[in-house]
């Protein structure tokens, strides 16, 4: 193996870590959030969820594709996972946006430092994968700002 496979296969892996968690994250907000608004926020966050659990095989898949094991255990998801716990205080729905927001900005970066890598390595087809979850975090970003009422 080349050094180069090691450090794309460890950064997609952290990436899967930072996915994972910060899906199981949405699909609590999902269940707990709480509100007037309760069916358009529980609608998106249900949305924010599948999304990611859709993402989540084609980055367990890439760990492989570049030589190696792709983790699989809860306990190392969270090891990898750069995405904080967040401390709620209940589920109002600012909270729960507030903390998505952090989630998803730090998804965000990873996946941009994964990009890198990718293009350092010459993974044309990772890197069009990793594009199209940069826009869609994006998008999200914009969302998520948007219900916050902050630009």
């Amino acid at each position: 193996m080349h050094d180069k496979n090691v450090q794309l296969a460890e950064k997609i892996a952290h990436v899967l870590g930072d996915v994972v968690y910060t899906k199981f994250l949405f699909q609590g907000y999902h269940w707990n959030v709480l509100g007037p608004e309760f069916g358009e926020y529980h609608e998106f966050f249900g949305m924010l969820y599948e999304d990611l659990e859709e993402s989540i095989d084609d980055l367990g898949e890439n760990v492989v594709k570049a030589g190696y094991p792709s983790p699989y255990l809860l306990g190392d998801f969270n090891e990898l996972s750069c995405i904080e716990e967040p401390r709620l205080d209940g589920s109002s729905t600012k909270m729960l946006l507030e903390s998505s927001l952090r989630a998803n900005e730090k998804i965000i970066k990873c996946y941009n430092t994964l990009m890198v890598e990718a293009e350092k390595c010459g993974e044309h087809g990772l890197m069009d994968f990793v594009g199209g979850r940069i826009d869609m975090h994006m998008k999200w970003n914009w969302q998520i700002k948007a219900f916050l009422g902050v630009r």
